[in-house]
């Protein structure tokens, strides 16, 4: 589901698999659905392109790379 179709809420886990690219514009609509101490998981995202994902969520979430796969990487942090 989009973001904007969830319950006014914040999560103890929200995950999403798009791209790099929404996933930096849509940085602090996900980090605001994250409630403090829970985890987020960003996948879909190529491992070159993992610290411009990290610096779009710098300001909530502290993301590092929690799994590599043919490239491929997984971003994943608990909200401060």
């Amino acid at each position: 589901m989009l973001p904007d179709d969830l319950t006014p809420a914040t999560y103890d886990l929200v995950i999403s698999n798009i791209l790099a690219q929404p996933l930096i514009v849509l940085a602090p609509l996900l980090a605001a659905r994250v409630k403090r101490g829970g985890r987020l998981a960003l996948s879909g995202v190529l491992e070159s392109q993992a610290g411009e994902l990290a610096a779009a969520y710098a300001a909530w979430i502290e993301l590092e790379i929690a799994g590599v796969d043919e490239g491929w990487a997984l971003l994943a942090g608990a909200r401060r």
